[in-house]
């Protein structure tokens, strides 16, 4: 099986990176492009053991699947360039977001099947949740090899394309709200008076502890909380204390705001 990745940025690099430590594919099998950079593609195939080329007939004459990770506002010219070279053996499969499947067949100009996925960054740890949608001719046999792909990286979801655009919120770019919470976590243990870098590393190992405790445990978010929580206690003190801000209503609107861009680039095809 032959995987050509078209881009190389942080997600490309966090799902390439994720597909070889499960030992799914073999990086012989993977090869990698990007627009100019290449040293960047240089340090990836010695770190990993990855081909890169930026001769897209060969690239593509004999791969399986091509995944489509340039940033979208790059899409129409990485498609000028690639639709003289496009087989119908090539599958797609893109990680770009807002961009939808009727507009990447339009600009490939090829009827290939595509699927949409979208990762995040925990790609890189095994632990990526990703959404999936696939085009209505997708083989069947293939839509598993991509689902175990995806697997390889983590977990995925399918859905129909109109919801990637809710899934893009709430877990695509969910590590940067969760790192988010984390810095101003941080940053109010340091207002206590406490060593900034302690805090750090004492955050670090708590937030690793307690993802551990959720992975292990079968209990709802709720119950573990209450596990910790003791009444008339300090957790139930820090708990009324934050029940009095719209914690709810703040990711709310977090969420809300990342749909909605998402529609608009989905919207400016």
């Amino acid at each position: 099986m032959k995987i050509v990745f078209y881009g190389s940025g942080n997600m490309a690099h966090a799902i390439f990176s994720g597909i070889i430590d499960s030992n799914v594919i073999d990086p012989n099998d993977i090869y990698i492009t990007n627009r100019s950079n290449e040293a960047v593609l240089k340090g990836y195939a010695d770190e990993l053991g990855v081909n890169y080329s930026y001769d897209d007939a060969a690239l593509l004459a004999d791969a399986d699947f091509v995944f489509l990770g340039t940033k979208p506002y790059d899409f129409e010219s990485l498609a000028d360039r690639i639709r003289p070279y496009i087989t119908d053996r090539n599958k797609f499969i893109s990680i770009m977001a807002g961009i939808s499947i009727q507009y990447i067949r339009k600009e490939l100009g090829h009827d290939n099947p595509i699927a949409r996925i979208m990762p995040n960054t925990n790609a890189q740890v095994g632990h990526s949740v990703t959404g999936l949608s696939f085009s209505k001719n997708y083989p069947e046999t293939d839509r598993q090899k991509v689902v175990d792909i995806v697997n390889a990286f983590g977990s995925e979801m399918e859905v129909q394309e109109d919801a990637l655009h809710q899934v893009t919120a709430i877990t695509g770019s969910g590590p940067a709200f969760l790192y988010h919470v984390f810095e101003k976590y941080v940053d109010a243990g340091v207002r206590l008076g406490l060593d900034k870098e302690e805090v750090e590393e004492s955050i670090r190992n708590l937030i690793i502890g307690t993802g551990k405790m959720i992975e292990r445990s079968d209990l709802s978010m709720e119950q573990l909380r209450q596990n910790v929580t003791s009444k008339g206690g300090t957790t139930q003190a820090g708990l009324d204390a934050l029940s009095k801000h719209d914690i709810e209503g703040i990711f709310e609107d977090c969420f809300n705001a990342a749909v909605k861009r998402s529609k608009e680039l989905s919207n400016k095809q």
